[in-house]
């Protein structure tokens, strides 16, 4: 990975916007505890997770993966906390992450997802201004 130093020397024409990773499903990796944050425009509370990308499934396009190095990079997934969205968050660690719920506080729950395997499925969104298309995570399932 490049220093501060290395990035600030090259040439500003070699500096190209990250590509989007192929749609698809891959198989993953919980990489560590979530990251708390606030969203910009609500300042709704929410937890980031992210995914470590152990090997793409069959609906991804390999070449295309292989080109890009996927595996190891990583994907980031917002869960918001609120009252209506708190199911996402119990469905995501419960029923994709296979974590037993028993009588666990979702705290509780959110603590034992590190480590845990998840598939997600990637699709194409494209910016405000129409110009660039980013990878946004669809959904996920248990391995």
């Amino acid at each position: 990975m490049a220093n501060f130093e290395e990035i600030l020397n090259r040439p500003s024409a070699d500096i190209k916007p990250p590509e989007a990773y192929p749609v698809g499903t891959y198989h993953c990796l919980v990489d560590g505890p979530p990251t708390p944050g606030k969203s910009s425009q609500k300042q709704t509370d929410f937890l980031q997770f992210k995914f470590k990308i152990l090997s793409p499934m069959q609906d991804v396009d390999a070449a295309k993966a292989a080109e890009m190095q996927i595996v190891g990079k990583t994907i980031s997934n917002d869960y918001y906390i609120t009252d209506g969205a708190a199911w996402r968050l119990k469905e995501f660690l419960v029923d994709h992450l296979g974590l037993d719920e028993g009588d666990k506080s979702l705290r509780e729950l959110v603590s034992g997802a590190p480590g845990q395997q998840v598939l997600v499925k990637l699709r194409h969104e494209l910016s405000q201004d129409g110009k660039r298309v980013f990878h946004r995570v669809d959904s996920t399932a248990h391995v």
